[in-house]
């Protein structure tokens, strides 16, 4: 006897937790969430859900194939020019992110069946349309409450930073700034944005003079410097701009448990009161 699939509301029980889950990740990785983009990939994550039911493969194969559509997926929203490195951290936390939202949605489908709930609407065994929407509210609220959490626990959060470069080195205060987005264009790697006056005791003069002009240009630097610089797009209230940011030997934090290396750039800036009287502004995503 075949089972009945009602292919549509498969594809919104599908889509609707892919765009929980992708809204999860950004949270939890402290990015962007693009909506158009995330739209998309929800969507061919709702249709590929829709299609394996009648792909005629075996156990392994299928689930090779369910790991190169969840790729694909994430590849849909997260991905982009200088975002290459990441992208096997954003699959990562998506696929554990689906398991436990996958598993808090089935525990609490088994409860409300037990429970008798007047909540029918689809015969079999299939999920009513009133059960979905009362799981599709839970999950909404479990996803603000997540959200509210990991937020909490960013923000105002301070840090140290170490910087090294030509064999001296630096500590600095930081906050954890969930504004921070800054990037590298090219390789990805996330900036902290640094006060530049407390970086004259270890950083090239000329490279602090340049970081001070409002027209950047990599000409404007000596040849030795330029490997290590990158020019950083933002954009503001003000307009648009560039932003100079520069690889130092290393760079490590310590957020409470002790320091770590991290794969970051620094921004040379003028942070003010922007701070709250730190020296840095760390992106969240250094501290997990």
């Amino acid at each position: 006897m075949g089972q009945i699939v009602y292919v549509d509301l498969y594809f919104l029980i599908n889509f609707s937790m892919d765009f929980l889950c992708f809204f999860l990740t950004a949270k939890l990785l402290s990015r962007p969430l693009p909506f158009l983009r995330t739209l998309l990939g929800s969507a061919l994550g709702g249709i590929y859900a829709n299609l394996a039911l009648f792909l005629p493969f075996g156990a392994f194969a299928a689930l090779l194939l369910d790991i190169a559509a969840c790729a694909l997926i994430c590849l849909c929203v997260f991905g982009g020019r200088g975002k290459w490195r990441q992208l096997p951290l954003y699959i990562l936390v998506f696929v554990a992110t689906s398991l436990v939202l996958g598993g808090v949605m089935t525990a609490l489908f088994h409860l409300f069946n037990r429970m008798n709930l007047p909540l029918s609407g689809v015969e079999g065994d299939g999920i009513s349309v009133w059960l979905f929407a009362l799981l599709a509210i839970i999950s909404g609220l479990c996803t603000a409450f997540c959200e509210r959490f990991f937020r909490s626990r960013t923000s105002k959060k301070t840090a140290t930073v170490r910087i090294a470069y030509g064999g001296k080195s630096l500590e600095l205060s930081a906050l954890c700034d969930t504004g921070n987005l800054l990037s590298d264009p090219i390789g990805g790697k996330p900036c902290i944005v640094v006060e530049r006056e407390r970086l004259r005791a270890i950083f090239p003069s000329d490279l602090l003079r340049a970081s001070e002009k409002s027209a950047l240009s990599l000409s404007d630097l000596p040849a030795e410097h330029i490997p290590r610089v990158r020019l950083i797009p933002t954009k503001t209230a003000t307009g648009e701009g560039l932003l100079l940011a520069f690889r130092p030997d290393g760079i490590a934090v310590d957020g409470g448990k002790g320091f770590h290396d991290v794969g970051a750039l620094i921004v040379l800036s003028h942070l003010g009161n922007t701070a709250d009287g730190a020296e840095a502004l760390l992106p969240p995503s250094l501290l997990i």
